[in-house]
């Protein structure tokens, strides 16, 4: 190469070098990126991430910290982080939260702090109706605690500094809560106020299991004191054995949303301990009703009642956990908490140093994972079969606890069904927020291969129990106006339930008149063909109802089934044993035995349009003045209503005259699970209130009966 092209290519390369160094600031290129990827940079921190969040690492970068040295320490990290005078308040607290929720996720995947024991079962060893086998707990032979102990010591130490600093940025810095509406920033503080609370609950459970949170028990934890201020019940405490599971981070299928508040605490799930008490057998039932009726206070008749009768077990609570302190440096050295417990049915908003906030609450947590931890369905399959003898008499749960100034909802399932089959019914209708603070659910478990006239005594006594346990003198709003909801067989026995009619004139008319007047001069016998209506129901909705029966429980393979179902043994030994104590003849007794044996049906068969119970009660009475809707399915397309079926119920059988509204909707028998029945459900229950003064109406709906 020739000298001046050397030197040529040389000033070239010098040229370049001179230019780059010149450039040396436009570094900085730019190109698009996905939307979540800067949606997860802006808002995604520890609690989602194996990283701190961005605005926690842009803090530590500008002051020259190195994050991963100051999540191994977080207490050196945060002394220099002190010390910087450009570091405000919000940033130094926030920080510090995150540093210590770090520090613990560090700890739990270190061998020291996997625990030993296996998961705890979600119930207790009994045996309740419905509650799924869980297996026992097997405690760890020849392991040393110690290490595992000394980390869960070392954990709650760097949780209560994770909330004391979150607590301190949420309400103790310059700008307040509202001030910081729109901040990214503050909903983070929040999660990691959550996040902490939860685990150092959960460390109380796992050290002390039987621990009472009540007003006069503090807890210590390490060098931390908790004090418990439960606003929950008359007596202020939660018992014993008490579960508490967060609804932080359930997630629920089969749920098709959640009924939550947004506000500040903590959600939790509160599981009462399981009663062990036995439930009722009908022939106990019997004088269960009778000792309602005389209001007796005391004795067999109401315990047994009880047993039937369930108060509600899983519990929404939120909690608020406040340190001790004035300003935030009386908060972030403060070793002891004021831990207040709420029933967010009660309680809307709190108060925090003097100022107003909404409490925080997950309505949908408490149902679901009451279902969730019950076999209810595989339940109602073995008693529709004669094989769940628990199932005899029907039980009531109610789903939240008693509240006398709300109205009652009381819903009764269909054939071979269960409370699950109201699962999207009770969670969306109750999703809307009026209709949450004025009504209170009560559901109806029974067995559906009884007989449905036995079936309807049962219930009446059991829900005439349940107002008189909770409410004896019958005062409260809660006794008053009830809505009784019915699907199916639930809406046959609601129309029962709901008569004052007499059938003694027209049944059992082929046996000899004389044996037959001395059968119908009993008592017992006497109660189950006189209807009396529940005097505490205002109105009434059926839904699918085979009122004049359905030719589905006449098919072939509906036949078929029918053999296979049998009434419990201890069913029909109740109705001779009852009949022996009655003091009555050998020969009414022998009839009895006979009728108890060709004559009482299973469920199923009294659905049948040729069974003596369709014949009887096809043309039951509904009592004046009651209104009452209809909502029935149809899944024939557009034909006239008179071929109009929903697959089992024609519109002939399900159809009542004098109506406040019939409501006709497309679709099978399992209609309730429509959003058009929780719809018109909805409208309906609303309806109610209005007419009832509980609400003012809105102008902007028409409060004409839908069609």
């Amino acid at each position: 190469m020739p000298k001046t092209s050397t030197i040529s290519a040389l000033a070239g390369l010098v040229f370049i070098a001179s230019s780059l160094t010149l450039s040396g600031c436009q570094v900085v290129k730019v190109k698009q990126q996905p939307l979540s990827v800067s949606l997860s940079n802006e808002r995604d921190s520890i609690l989602v991430r194996s990283r701190l969040s961005e605005a926690t690492l842009s803090v530590l970068a500008s002051t020259g910290q190195d994050a991963e040295e100051c999540t191994n320490d977080p207490e050196a990290c945060l002394t220099k982080l002190r010390k910087v005078p450009q570091v405000v308040d919000e940033q130094y607290l926030s920080v510090g939260s995150e540093l210590y929720l770090a520090k613990v996720n560090q700890l739990k995947d270190t061998p020291e702090c996997h625990s030993p024991f296996e998961p705890e079962p979600f119930s207790t060893q009994l045996s309740g109706l419905g509650n799924k086998i869980v297996r026992p707990v097997n405690t760890p032979v020849n392991v040393d605690l110690k290490p595992y102990y000394n980390c869960l010591s070392i954990q709650q130490g760097l949780l209560a500094s994770s909330l004391g600093h979150a607590y301190a940025y949420l309400f103790y810095t310059e700008r307040e809560p509202s001030q910081r509406l729109f901040d990214n920033r503050q909903v983070q503080v929040r999660d990691f106020y959550n996040q902490a609370l939860v685990n150092l609950i959960t460390l109380i459970n796992q050290t002390n299991k039987n621990y009472r949170f009540t007003n006069n028990r503090p807890f210590q934890l390490g060098d931390n004191t908790f004090y418990f201020y439960p606003y929950l019940s008359q007596d202020k405490t939660l018992p014993a054995s008490t579960e508490l599971v967060s609804a932080y981070d359930l997630n629920f299928r089969g749920l098709q949303s959640i009924n939550r508040r947004d506000g500040f605490g903590t959600e939790f799930v509160s599981i009462l301990p399981e009663s062990a008490e036995e439930p009722v057998k009908p022939v106990d039932t019997y004088s269960v009703k009778q000792a309602v009726n005389k209001n007796i206070k005391d004795g067999q008749g109401k315990a047994q009642a009880k047993n039937n009768i369930h108060q509600a077990r899983y519990l929404p609570v939120t909690m608020v956990a406040q340190p001790r302190g004035n300003n935030i440096k009386e908060i972030l050295q403060s070793h002891a908490f004021d831990v207040q417990i709420y029933n967010p049915y009660q309680y809307e908003k709190i108060e925090v140093d003097q100022k107003s906030y909404p409490l925080a609450a997950n309505f949908s947590a408490p149902y679901g994972l009451w279902l969730a931890r019950t076999d209810l369905a595989a339940t109602a399959y073995r008693s529709l079969l004669g094989r769940e003898e628990r199932l005899i008499a029907p039980h009531l749960y109610m789903l939240e606890p008693y509240n006398p100034n709300k109205r009652v909802i009381i819903m009764v399932h269909g054939l071979a069904s269960s409370p699950e089959a109201w699962i999207r019914l009770t969670h969306d209708a109750l999703g809307d927020t009026i209709l949450r603070e004025h009504y209170q659910v009560w559901q109806v478990f029974y067995s559906t291969n009884m007989p449905i006239l036995e079936n309807r005594y049962q219930i009446h006594g059991l829900i005439e129990s349940a107002f008189k346990q909770v409410d004896p003198q019958g005062n409260a709003l809660a006794s008053q106006k009830a809505v009784l909801i019915g699907h199916s067989m639930g809406a046959v026995i609601a129309r029962l339930l709901m008569s004052n009619d007499n059938f003694q004139d027209k049944a059992l008319t082929d046996i000899n008149p004389q044996v037959r007047q001395k059968l119908m001069s009993i008592p017992a016998v006497q109660q189950r063909f006189s209807m009396q209506a529940l005097p505490e129901v205002g109105r009434m909705v059926l839904l699918s109802a085979p009122l004049r029966g359905t030719d589905y429980a006449d098919r072939w393979f509906t036949r078929a089934v029918r053999k296979v179902i049998r009434l419990p043994k201890s069913f029909v030994e109740s109705i001779v044993t009852g009949s022996q104590t009655a003091n009555i003849d050998q020969q009414l007794l022998e009839t009895i035995h006979n009728i108890s044996l060709t004559k009482v049906q299973n469920g199923p068969s009294d659905l049948s349009k040729k069974s003596d119970f369709t014949k009887l009660t096809q043309d039951a009475h509904i009592i004046a003045g009651l209104p009452y809707h209809s909502i029935i399915g149809n899944d024939k397309g557009n034909v006239p209503k008179s071929e109009m079926s929903d697959g089992i119920v024609s519109y002939s059988s399900a159809h009542l005259d004098g109506a406040v509204s019939e409501k006709i909707i497309e679709g099978g028998h399992s209609i309730q699970e429509t959003p058009q029945a929780i719809l018109e459900l909805r409208r309906i229950l609303r309806l109610h209130l209005e007419q009832l003064g509980d609400v003012s109406p809105n102008p902007s709906k028409s409060e004409e009966p839908a069609t």
